[in-house]
């Protein structure tokens, strides 16, 4: 480009290294049957046993949250695609010659932000309506929701858009890292293993671990008071994912390829 880059340049030319990878268009294609299949599963368990619910249970359900525990295969995905967005340039070695054509690395860290950004948040919409709308059809004789009711249209929009943030925090651990398999395990760390780590501490801290907020506070139409609230809880996701990209940009503004 020698010199005269734009960032819609830079972002076009990932666009094409991230279509390009086989383990990206797997994954794509994995999310949306597995979630779209274990929302199905759990709504028609759920349906099969409503008769056998107790009262408290049918008191405080929430048809809504039920549902879209069919975006677990989402927690580990998607992070994963934001990871590998970086690393399989660093695991090939092809990571030098994007720095060479783009020196400026917080344009190609820009551009990587976008193509994940908008493919995570497109992907992960589509899955969460569509995870939603098909398992609504098999609930048997639990109640069901619709986009109509409080609070539904709003879970299913942040349900989206916070996994899609989960995309952009793997892809700045993946930036800091380097590594898939040192990236993903300090995602694991930081989302699975740290919260019930933060139970035995006073002050409820393991109400910010990022799945127990997305489990309980984004896809809940009914927030249990001990969780934070919906906005609360999406700005919490939207802090771990910026400070993850800062610390990524650091990374790779002072590091060689």
């Amino acid at each position: 480009m020698n010199g005269t880059y734009r960032l819609g340049d830079v972002v076009r030319s990932e666009w094409t290294k991230f279509v390009t990878l086989r383990s990206t268009r797997l994954m794509l294609f994995a999310f949306p049957v597995t979630g779209v299949a274990l929302g199905v599963l759990i709504s028609f368990l759920t349906g099969a046993n409503w008769s056998e619910a107790s009262a408290e249970t049918r008191a405080t359900w929430d048809p809504t949250n039920n549902v879209l525990a069919g975006l677990i295969p989402g927690y580990l995905l998607i992070p994963l695609l934001g990871v590998l967005m970086v690393t399989s340039e660093y695991n090939h070695g092809s990571i030098r010659s994007t720095l060479a054509a783009v020196p400026r690395r917080s344009t190609v860290l820009a551009a990587k932000t976008v193509v994940i950004g908008a493919v995570a948040f497109v992907a992960c919409e589509a899955v969460t309506f569509a995870t939603f709308l098909v398992s609504q059809q098999v609930t048997g004789d639990a109640p069901r929701a619709t986009l109509g009711q409080p609070g539904v249209l709003r879970a299913l929009v942040l349900s989206g858009a916070y996994l899609a943030l989960l995309g952009l925090f793997g892809l700045g651990l993946g930036t800091a890292v380097r590594n898939s398999g040192g990236a993903v395990a300090v995602y694991c760390a930081v989302v699975l293993v740290l919260p019930n780590l933060m139970l035995a501490l006073p002050g409820k801290l393991w109400r910010f671990g990022p799945i127990i907020i997305l489990a309980n506070s984004i896809t809940a139409v009914k927030v249990q008071p001990d969780f934070l609230s919906p906005a609360v809880g999406f700005a919490v996701m939207a802090a771990y994912a910026a400070g993850a990209l800062a610390a990524g940009h650091l990374v790779l503004s002072r590091r060689d390829a």
